[in-house]
This record gives C-alpha cells, structure tokens and sequence, in this order.
C-alpha cells in the first residue's frame, strides 16, 4: 500500500498549487476555502480526497472568473466533509482537473497561520488532519485509523446556564415576585441555575447510556464555573476536543405570574448554520416534553429555531459565538478586562455549540412541566442527537 501511496504522490502536479485561505474543524465537520488558476483549456475542477486508489468525490462549490477558481466545502459552518464518515487510511484532499482526457491533480498549499488538526470521532478513529511533506511539496493528508478516546476528550459538553454565584432567573410557584433576598415569602422558591443543572444533569446520564462520552462545566448546583480560563462555560468544550456543545437554560419573560402569550422552546444557533440538528432538538423536545415551541416572533428562522447576531455579525450569545472560534466571529481576545481572555477565541478547530431555552419558568404552566418532566427534556435533547449523528 506504501508504494502505491507514494506512486500516486509521485503523479501529482506540483508545479500548480491550489491555495488555502481559510480551514476548520466546528464540530464534525472539516471545511476549507481557497482558489487555483488553472489555463482554460482544464474541465471544471473538482475537490477529492484519495489515496491513488480509493477516492471520493466532495459536494464542494466552484466558482470560475477568468481561470481562477474558488472553491469552498460547504456554505454553511456546520457542514461539508463529515470526519464521523471517513474510513480508515491515508488519504489526500486534491484538486483533480481534466485536461485533454486526462486527470490531472493538484496539491493545496497552507496559506493561514493554522497547522495540524488532530480530531478524535464519536466511533473511536483518531483522524491527523496534516500538512505532509513529499519531497519538499506540501500535500493536505488525512490519516485516519482506530483510537480509543483519551481520558481528557469527551464526545459532548454540557454547561448547565448559570451557578452558584449566579441564580438567573428566580420564580415564586405561586406567582409572586421574590424578595431582595431571591427568596418566596409564600410559594416555593426556584432558581433557573437548579433547574438548568437538574436538566443536564440527567442529559447526562441518557447520552452516556448512549455511549457518548460527556463531561458537565460543573458539577453541583452550588459549583461556579468561570467564564473562560482552561476549564470556563465557554472554554470546557474546546479544553476537551468535544464535539458539540450545549447550553441549558430557561426563559422568562420578568413579569410577575409570567405572560401567558409568551411560551415555548427556543433553540438558538449560529450564523450561516445548516439547521438539521437544530430542527431535530425542536421535533424531539416538544414532543417527550409536551411543550410547544416559542410564541416568540424576534429572531426566529424556523419553527422553535432563533438566530441571534451582532451588528458585526457574529453571534450575539456567548455560549454560542466564543465556542465556534473564527467560524463564529468569536472576539473575546482580553482585550475587554472585564469579559477577560477566551484561549479559543482564535481557534480553527471547535466546538458546534446551541443554547436551548427549555420554556418560560416564570408561565405557571411551563415551571410546573419542568419541575415534574426533567427527564422528558433530557430524553428530548438524547435522542435529538443520536438520530441527527445516525
């Protein structure tokens, strides 16, 4: 196999590169931007990868002005080449080209300040995304063979929304607004950082009888987690090589009693997103938890699904936009002292984070379904996931 690899290295055209301009990893997904000149008399390009032997064509856009082409892998952050897919092997991502009936094909140079990847699937393959050298040419490879998960990279993160230091949202189960102390005279107290964490708590535990690997960004109702740091809200995820991210929280509208308009699950994800794993946590969640998606008209993409940016366009949630890195627009570099230093901020290689607000606590109706049903919301998002992953 060696030296069918290296006959087929042999082949290629290095006297042309293709250049990479942008590439990542958020998520599952691996993507790249980039251009190639090629002279007019070349058919329509294409993106493979291929070890000289096996080869698979990728659903990648090209664009051709006056033979220079661009190309990307997909139009959407949470799409393009599915690592979770590809087999065992080393394989090469080229442009191939025909010319005169013949393929021609065309290595891709780096041109970022980005390096390796080194990606760990929900199926137990560790895939080296590498700039391999061939004879002092630079050639994309992916390497991708069986490998258990290292004990510090989880399948999954789950930040249950608030903490100790910070309650969110405080309800009264009779309606009542609570005192200055955050406590209920007359009815029950309940804080939104309890039931977020009672939530994720059994998510948790119905992704691992899944076999996902899952790791909490704390790991009592009491805990404080920082914002950022190694191990932050924002941070866990990337700390860890997860693959997704999610955010739990619940809404409320700040009226006492609530508003008996305003109710129902809302999903936000971020800018430019493919929404097929957003639309399964929509159809999985209201149907195990007997909710209705939001009354909620601002923001909204979809039925349940919102996208919330910034004027500059990224995201304007933090739980989403600083997870995603530069796929994103993630921006806390500490330049504010006040937010402090995300380390991922620049990051190529991410998590797909989603920020789930899981109904309206302060609507009678709705507090008493998440304080009976916790489990139904857990079982929701569970299989929302493992159908969009199978």
């Amino acid at each position: 196999m060696f030296i069918l690899i290296t006959f087929f290295l042999s082949k290629i055209n290095y006297d042309t590169y293709g250049s990479i301009d942008y590439y990542d990893r958020y998520g599952i997904h691996f993507n790249l931007k980039g251009t190639i000149e090629l002279s007019e008399d070349y058919e329509k390009p294409k993106l493979v990868l291929t070890n000289g032997i096996t080869e698979i064509d990728l659903k990648a856009k090209l664009e051709n002005d006056e033979n220079i082409w661009s190309f990307s892998t997909s139009e959407y952050i949470n799409d393009g080449i599915n690592l979770e897919k590809l087999k065992n092997g080393n394989y090469y991502l080229l442009i191939k080209a025909n010319k005169e009936d013949k393929n021609i094909y065309f290595p891709l140079k780096n041109n970022t300040k980005y390096k390796n990847i080194t990606y760990f699937s929900l199926n137990d393959k560790k895939i080296e995304i590498m700039w391999d050298d061939y004879l002092g040419h630079e050639v994309l490879s992916f390497q991708i063979k069986n490998s258990k998960l290292p004990d510090d990279v989880y399948d999954i993160t789950i930040d249950p929304g608030h903490d100790g230091n910070d309650p969110g949202m405080i309800v009264c189960s009779n309606g009542e607004s609570a005192d200055s102390n955050g406590k209920c005279v007359n009815g029950k107290t309940y804080k939104e950082s309890d039931l977020n964490f009672i939530v994720s708590t059994a998510l948790k535990e119905k992704l691992e009888k899944l076999g996902y690997k899952v790791k909490l960004t704390r790991d009592s109702k009491e805990d404080t987690v920082s914002t950022y740091g190694n191990m932050g809200s924002a941070t866990s995820a990337n700390t860890t090589k997860s693959k997704f991210n999610l955010a739990l929280h619940h809404n409320s509208t700040n009226v006492p009693g609530g508003l008996y308009n305003i109710h129902g699950l809302e999903v936000y994800v971020a800018g430019n997103s493919k929404l097929d794993l957003a639309e399964e946590f929509v159809k999985n969640i209201t149907k195990e938890a007997n909710i209705s998606v939001s009354t909620k008209k601002e923001f909204k993409v979809a039925e349940g699904i919102y996208q919330r940016l910034s004027d500059n366009g990224a995201s304007y949630y933090y739980m989403i936009r600083e997870v995603g890195g530069i796929a994103t627009g993630a921006y806390a570099d500490g330049s504010n002292k006040v937010y402090g230093k995300n380390p991922y901020y620049d990051s190529n290689d991410t998590a797909e984070s989603y920020l789930l607000e899981l109904g309206y606590i302060d609507n009678f109706k709705e507090l008493k379904n998440i304080i009976n049903n916790p489990k139904d919301y857990a079982r929701g998002i569970a299989k929302a996931i493992y159908k969009y992953l199978k």
